[in-house]
């Protein structure tokens, strides 16, 4: 449904069904009688018999029943009738009707697909709704006239677009202060940060930590939501906001957190086979498991709060006080309308999508002459997107993996830096792909691998942890796990992946995660008989999957993409010595048709597992000459600092050539390796370059494609530098 997730027809309806939404979840049966009319036109023009096609194309999508969405219009209708004559008792029963009938799960399918993210529509709202105010907030603070009265105007409007809390991640806590930003999760569980609304700079907004009354209760890396207020500091007024951290709520970031705060945790695993009866769930898998659970609280209705009380009952009398007071329960129902729209919000922070295992395709036998070619006629024929590549960036790619260097594939949006990992998924036996979303806030190792929580004896660990860990299983073992850090640069590299990079140059690459004491505790948990399900399964995942000294398992490459723009952190020497790096262009027509012409029609996977992929075809021996001519490139920049390769950079280059299937594929190779571990490499000022100028382009002139990259380096008036 790509191609008309922008159609603007079919986008105007999104403040309506947002307004529907947020009708059918909440307690209050207020809605404007103009959103209801808006739905039954968007119901009307996607079920008549000749529609267009933008609305044809989206309703044969989402797979419902036609009818049953006719009949929607028609209850729809009743409701404005209800409305207009302010029938209560109708208009309950009317919205639980339709909840029943399954117009929730309708409404959230239309804002999965068109819904805007939280920070475009924070954008959307500064900049248009409160436009005015906000450049008088600026102009105020540029003349040092920043008051108390304009501050309170933009508090009082920005109550009202966040419905009075605001959420807040952790990025530090020290001696002095604690330090949270203004977040939005999107759909996908994905932190967005808010900027400040009218600072070019992050918003953070702070509080002495000697001020707070539990000053160990937030920790770094918390998603809080907090009430605020106006900042009346004058010292801080620029900040707008002074939050109360002392009653901020801490919010869970899994299912379980999620559901431990209505349950108590010895009853968890009982209750949810209760659910399972009640919902009808017979897959036992855990994320199935919370996913459909996810989509069943949402038809919540007066029908299902019956099969609740009766479940209930039921429960209690095989274990006493495992539910609260049936008085309690409309406040209990409320909480978990409460808890499903976190869940909501924040269950893709814990998921990783999982290959189908009933997948079927077409096995592609693996011939080592033709797999570059074989994975360029995959890569276009495999997906819709029909993805192009020259194959020398699908080779430096690939032999760049098999050596096992951070790869890390540079250039503008949209040249397809992401999507070739996720074609390599699609087009080779067991290489599973994780793809990490990096976000601007990220500052330290905590950020990428997640936390030790001492009080739970538990490690929360982030998608990016959850990777290694999968990884690291034995029935995993013959795969290879690509885990691609996407957008790797919007933060300081070296902060967050710092340990990564360490633990890489170590025989035994391994990471820290937690004191070793806490294992034994655990296996003091999983033996003691009094221990709770949920502490002794914590207890087993702890010594399973994170273990204190865990091992970064050998059929893991790390990828990252890198967009070059003034919005992102430049790489540091640290992070250019240990990678290879190569740029993705966009493709002219004619070299698109070119490529397209040789294309062998190809579907399917090639048969391939770890070992095969990282099978060398070259022994040492065969690439000592190559080698040598490489390191006497490198000798020219040997006066420069960093500029010149090391002999972590040798046994790159030297690891890369194993994996050429003959010597005169070398020749080309070089070209690449230049521009990749090399050129990189390069920050000499223009005066000092000079000295070298001739003598460093007479020797790369054999180089086509490293000469004309240099050629555009030199174009720098002060310093020489590929960035």
């Amino acid at each position: 449904m790509t191609e008309i997730t922008e159609d603007k027809e079919l986008l105007s309806y999104v403040d309506s069904f947002q307004d529907m939404q947020n009708f059918l979840l909440n307690e209050e049966n207020i809605i404007d009688i103009d959103v209801i009319e808006k739905v039954i036109l968007f119901i009307r023009e996607g079920t008549k018999n000749r529609r267009k096609k933008n609305f044809k194309t989206y309703f044969e999508n989402i797979e419902m029943n036609i009818d049953t969405i006719k009949d929607w219009g028609n209850i729809l209708e009743k409701l404005i009738d209800a409305i207009k004559h302010q029938e209560i008792n109708s208009i309950k029963e009317l919205k639980d009707h339709l909840i029943l009938q399954g117009m929730l799960g309708f409404n959230r399918k239309y804002l999965d697909t068109f819904s805007i993210s939280g920070r475009q529509k924070y954008l959307n709202w500064l900049n248009n709704q409160i436009g005015d105010l906000k450049n008088k907030l600026l102009e105020a603070y540029r003349n040092n006239s920043l008051n108390s009265e304009l501050v309170g105007e933009f508090v009082t409007e920005f109550k009202k677009y966040l419905n009075g809390r605001l959420l807040l991640k952790i990025v530090n806590i020290d001696t002095k202060q604690i330090i949270g930003v203004p977040i939005h999760l999107n759909k996908n569980g994905d932190v967005e940060m808010l900027p400040h609304p009218f600072l070019d700079s992050e918003w953070e907004l702070s509080r002495s930590i000697d001020t707070l009354k539990d000053k160990e209760r937030i920790k770094v890396g918390d998603i809080v939501a907090a009430y605020f207020t106006d900042n009346k500091s004058e010292r801080y007024m620029h900040t707008l906001l002074y939050v109360d951290f002392d009653g901020a709520e801490i919010l869970p970031q899994t299912l379980q957190q999620a559901l431990s705060e209505f349950v108590d945790n010895e009853y968890i695993e009982q209750y949810m086979e209760k659910i399972r009866k009640i919902f009808g769930i017979d897959d036992k898998n855990d994320e199935q498991i919370a996913t459909l659970i996810l989509q069943k609280l949402l038809d919540i209705s007066s029908d299902i709060r019956q099969k609740l009380l009766e479940e209930r009952d039921e429960i209690r009398k095989e274990k006493e006080k495992l539910l609260i007071e049936e008085k309690e329960l409309d406040e209990k129902r409320r909480e978990w309308y409460r808890i499903m729209k976190k869940i909501d919000e924040m269950i893709e922070i814990e998921e990783q999508t999982t290959p189908n295992k009933n997948e079927t395709y077409t096995v592609i036998e693996y011939e080592p002459e033709q797999f570059i070619s074989h994975l360029q006629s995959l890569f276009y024929y495999n997906d819709d997107q029909h993805l192009i590549y020259k194959e020398e960036i699908i080779k430096t790619f690939i032999y760049s993996l098999q050596a096992n260097i951070l790869t890390l594939l540079a250039g503008p949006s949209g040249t397809g830096k992401s999507s070739i990992v996720q074609a390599l998924g699609r087009a080779v036996e067991n290489v599973e792909v994780r793809m990490i979303p990096v976000q601007s806030s990220w500052t330290d190792t905590q950020d990428l691998l997640g936390y030790f929580h001492p009080i739970d004896k538990t490690f929360v660990p982030t998608p990016f942890m959850e990777a290694l860990a999968e990884a690291a299983q034995e029935q995993n073992q013959s795969k290879l796990f690509l885990i691609c850090l996407d957008e790797m640069n919007l933060a300081h590299i070296e902060y967050y992946f710092s340990e990564i990079l360490s633990a890489r140059e170590q025989k035994t690459p391994v990471l820290h995660l937690y004191p070793k004491r806490y294992l034994e505790i655990a296996k003091f948990i999983l033996s003691d008989e009094r221990a709770s399900v949920e502490q002794r399964k914590s207890a087993e995942e702890l010594i399973r999957l994170y273990p204190p000294v865990f091992k970064i398992p050998e059929n893991v490459r790390f990828v990252g993409t890198l967009n070059m723009d003034h919005t992102v952190k430049p790489l540091s020497p640290k992070v250019i010595d240990r990678s290879f790096i190569f740029e993705v262009g966009h493709l002219k027509s004619d070299e698109k048709e070119k490529i397209k012409k040789k294309l062998k029609t190809l579907t399917g996977k090639i048969k391939m597992d770890y070992e095969t992929f990282t099978s060398p075809f070259l022994d040492d021996t065969a690439v000592n000459d190559t080698v040598e001519k490489i390191e006497e490139i490198s000798k020219l920049f040997e006066d420069y600092p960093n500029a010149s390769l090391n002999s972590r950079g040798i046994k790159h280059v030297r690891n890369f050539l194993k994996y050429a299937k003959n010597k005169e594929e070398h020749e080309e190779l070089i070209d690449y390796i230049i521009l990749g571990k090399i050129l990189p490499r390069i920050e000499i000022k223009r005066s000092e370059f000079d000295k070298i100028y001739n003598k460093v382009l007479n020797e790369l002139s054999p180089y086509s494609r490293s000469y004309q990259r240099l050629k555009v380096m030199l174009e720098a008036k002060h310093t020489v530098t590929f960035w």
